[in-house]
C-alpha cells in the first residue's frame, strides 16, 4: 500500500470518526431542543385553559367534567389533567392517570417563577416520558389544584426524520469536501516523497546528476534541499574518484612505459656497451623510485584520511623549530638562485606532531622555490593572531572538531613567482592536480593534498592566495596551546 493511500485512508477514518462524534453530540442537542420546544408549546396552550378552570373550580364543577370541557380547546397539543399540589391526578382526559400520583419536580425552566410547573413523568412502564406544563387554578374541596397539559415526549427519530434529509445533504457535502482536502493534502505530502524516492533510485543506478525540486521551508522542503546537497556531494566524490583513478593511471603509466622500454632494450641487446646499459639501468631505477614515491604518498594520504596514521601530541616551540626547517632548504634555494627570508614573531607553544608539520612546511617552501621566477624570493612568516575569518572549526575524518582556543599560530610561505590562475586555485589541493602542465617539475602531485590532511588533523586549516604575475602565498592556521595562552 502506497504512502498516499495510507494517508488518504487515515484522513477518511478521522473524518468519519469526527462525523460520528458530531452526530452523537447533535442527537443530544436535538433531544434537549425538541423537549424545550414541546414544553413551550404546552405552556402556551395551558394558559387560556387556566382562566376557564378557575371559573369552573369556583362553581364546584366536578374534576371529570372540567377536563371533558377543556379537552376540545386543547386540541392535539396535549391531554388535559387536573392535579393537586400533592401530585394526585383528580382527572385525566386520556393518559389513564386518574387517582394516581405524579412527580411535581419542576424541570429547569425560567417560567417556573411565574407559577408554571414544568415536569415529566412516566404514564406506564416501558412508555415514553410524559411531559407536562401546569398552572395554578385555585382550590377545589380544600386542595390547591393545577390544570395541566401533558403529551408524550416525541422520539428523537421523529425529529431526525424531519431534518434527516437536510442533515444527510450537509453531511455528504462535508464528507466530499473533506475527502477532497484529504486527497490534496496527502498528495502534497506524498508527491515530494515519491520524487525523493525516485531520485534516490536514480542515484543508486548511477545517475548522480539527478535532483529534486525543493519548495518551501517545511520538513519536506528541507529534506529535498538536503538530498540535493547530498547528491551534489556524491556526484563530486564520484567525479573525484574517476579523476583519481585516471590520474593514478596516468602517473603510473609514464614510469611503467619507460621501465618497460629500457628493459626491452636491454633484453634485445640494444645497449651493447657498459655505459648504455648503465644509463638504461639508471633510468629504470629512477622510474621505479618515482613509482615508489607515488605509491608511498598515496598510502600516506589514504591513512591520513581514514585516521589510521596516528598524530603525536607533543608540545613544541615553533619559534625554535621553524628556523631549522628553513635552513635545511637553504642549499636548495641557493641552487635555484632564490632568496629565503624568515620573519618569526614570539609564538605560543604548540601541541601536535612536529614531524608531520615539518613535512607540510617543507613541502610549501620547496614548491615556492620550485615555481619561483629566476632570482625570486621566498618569505616565511610566523606569528600569533586571533582566530582567522576562514573558519573556527575543521572537518576531520567526517567529524566536526571545534577549537576553543582564543589565538592561532599562522605560518605563511610567500613567493614572488608567476602566480596561479584564479580558475586553478580552488583545485590546488586535489590529488595529482597541476594547473600548468608546462611548469611541472617532478614530484608526485600529492604534496598539497597530504599537507591539507595533516593540517586538518591538527584542527587547523590551510589556505592559498595568489595573484598572477605577483606571486602566491600559502598560509597554515594552527590552534595555539591553551595552557600557553593562560601562562602568557
Amino acid at each position: 500500500m502506497s504512502l498516499r493511500t495510507r494517508l488518504i485512508l487515515t484522513h477518511v477514518f478521522i473524518i468519519l470518526l469526527t462525523l460520528a462524534i458530531l452526530a452523537v453530540a447533535l442527537a443530544f442537542v436535538l433531544r434537549d431542543y425538541q423537549r424545550q420546544v414541546q414544553l413551550a408549546r404546552l405552556g402556551a396552550a395551558v394558559v387560556p385553559l387556566a382562566f376557564q378552570t378557575r371559573a369552573m373550580v369556583q362553581n364546584d364543577v366536578a374534576p371529570r367534567e372540567i377536563v371533558t370541557r377543556l379537552q376540545p380547546q386543547a386540541g392535539d397539543v396535549g391531554n388535559v389533567m387536573l392535579v393537586t399540589d400533592k401530585g394526585l391526578v383528580l382527572a385525566d382526559s386520556a393518559n389513564n392517570l386518574t387517582n394516581r400520583n405524579i412527580s411535581l419536580n419542576p424541570l429547569a425552566r425560567t417560567e417556573a417563577t411565574r407559577g408554571f410547573f414544568w415536569g415529566q413523568t412516566q404514564a406506564r412502564a416501558n412508555a415514553r416520558a410524559l411531559l407536562y406544563a401546569a398552572v395554578a387554578a385555585g382550590q377545589l374541596r380544600g386542595q390547591n389544584v393545577y390544570v395541566a397539559l401533558a403529551a408524550q415526549e416525541r422520539p428523537l427519530f421523529e425529529v431526525l426524520d424531519e431534518i434527516g434529509t437536510s442533515l444527510l445533504i450537509a453531511g455528504s457535502i462535508t464528507l466530499i469536501v473533506s475527502l477532497l482536502v484529504a486527497f490534496l493534502l496527502a498528495r502534497s505530502i506524498a508527491k515530494p516523497l515519491s520524487n525523493l524516492s525516485r531520485a534516490t533510485e536514480a542515484i543508486a543506478r548511477g545517475q548522480y546528476d539527478h535532483r529534486v525540486q525543493a519548495k518551501g521551508g517545511d520538513e519536506i522542503g528541507r529534506l529535498a534541499a538536503s538530498f540535493n546537497a547530498m547528491a551534489e556531494q556524491v556526484q563530486r566524490a564520484r567525479q573525484m574518484e574517476k579523476d583519481f583513478v585516471a590520474n593514478v593511471s596516468h602517473e603510473l603509466k609514464t614510469p611503467l612505459t619507460s621501465i618497460q622500454g629500457f628493459a626491452q632494450a636491454i633484453l634485445d641487446g640494444a645497449t651493447p656497451t657498459i655505459e648504455s646499459a648503465q644509463r638504461a639501468a639508471q633510468t629504470i631505477f629512477d622510474e621505479t623510485a618515482r613509482m615508489t614515491r607515488i605509491v608511498g604518498d598515496l598510502l600516506l594520504l589514504a591513512r591520513l584520511e581514514s585516521g589510521q596514521t596516528p598524530i603525536a601530541h607533543d608540545t613544541a616551540d615553533l619559534a625554535q623549530l621553524l628556523p631549522h626547517w628553513v635552513e635545511r632548504l637553504r642549499p636548495r634555494a641557493e641552487s635555484a638562485n632564490a632568496t629565503l627570508t624568515t620573519i618569526i614573531d614570539p609564538l605560543p607553544s604548540f601541541t601536535g606532531d612536529p614531524g608531520r608539520l615539518e613535512q607540510v612546511i617543507t613541502n610549501l617552501i620547496d614548491n615556492a622555490i620550485k615555481y619561483n621566477r629566476p632570482g625570486g624570493s621566498v618569505t616565511i612568516t610566523a606569528k600569533a593572531q586571533t582566530p582567522p575569518s576562514v573558519t573556527h572549526s575543521s572537518i576531520i575524518r567526517r567529524r566536526v572538531i571545534t577549537q576553543p582556543q582564543t589565538a592561532w599560530i599562522t605560518i605563511a610561505v610567500a613567493d614572488s613567482g608567476f602566480g596561479i590562475p584564479q580558475e586553478d586555485v580552488p583545485r590546488l589541493f586535489e590529488r595529482f592536480y597541476r594547473g600548468d602542465k608546462a611548469r611541472v617539475a617532478g614530484g608526485t602531485g600529492l604534496g598539497l593534498a597530504i599537507a591539507q590532511e595533516i593540517v586538518a588533523a591538527h584542527g587547523g586549516k590551510i589556505s592559498v592566495a595568489s595573484e598572477p604575475g605577483r606571486g602566491t602565498t600559502f598560509t597554515v592556521h594552527l590552534p595555539a596551546n591553551p595552557k600557553s595562552l593562560q601562562n602568557a
